[in-house]
């Protein structure tokens, strides 16, 4: 018989997690000299490697502007992202997609609303729609603070993030049950349960 799961709300973090760029922060930082040219890694080491370097973290910034604003279209979505969020819906479940992203970045010399060009991204991948992810479920929030606390108003039974910090945060609560995302399931010392991919999580959620 198949479990329903009303009382499930789930949310779901956006970049990272249901977009993936790993693709795109590979060739950006081999294009920018951040990385050797025969470096491969994914978006984490891609991240941990550039950090390392002298103004490492504004190169960084300056990498993410580009990858969430003009590159955006060259992102893909997590393999199993529209087959999780249909047995969430199909089963009973709430399912919203809440993210840490301001309208424009200041490391960016682009006009682009990331906003927006996250929204297009979502309805043109057919995730963002009435039978998957209504557009009243998506929220984009200010700053990390602001996160949290739409995880807090939305009453979320779980939310999946593939950053640490955001669970480490002192103002998460504590009834939410934390999935950390990585596509590798390979976060050192991680004190979170890890998951490579939605149908990892769908096990779990839906274990008999």
């Amino acid at each position: 018989m198949r479990k329903t799961c009303f009382d499930l709300v789930v949310g779901i973090d956006l970049d990272n997690t249901i977009i993936r760029y790993d693709r795109i922060f590979l060739r950006e930082a081999r294009l920018r000299g951040l990385v050797p040219e025969r470096f491969v890694g994914t978006k984490r080491e891609v991240r941990d490697r550039i950090r390392l370097l002298p103004d490492g973290e504004i190169h960084w910034q300056r990498l993410q502007a580009h990858a969430y604003g003009p590159a955006i279209k060259q992102a893909v979505a997590a393999d199993g992202t529209i087959d999780f969020v249909q047995m969430l819906r199909s089963r009973g479940a709430t399912v919203s997609i809440i993210s840490h992203k301001t309208a424009f970045s200041s490391f960016s010399a682009s006009s682009v609303n990331l906003r927006d060009a996250a929204r297009d991204w979502l309805r043109a991948s057919g995730i963002l729609a009435a039978n998957h992810v209504p557009e009243e479920h998506l929220y984009f929030e200010d700053t990390r603070g602001d996160k949290i606390a739409r995880i807090v108003e939305l009453r979320c039974t779980h939310f999946i993030d593939d950053l640490e910090e955001v669970f480490d945060d002192p103002a998460f609560p504590a009834d939410v049950e934390r999935m950390l995302f990585a596509t590798t399931a390979t976060v050192p010392h991680s004190r979170y349960p890890t998951y490579a991919s939605f149908r990892e999580i769908a096990d779990v959620l839906f274990a008999d």
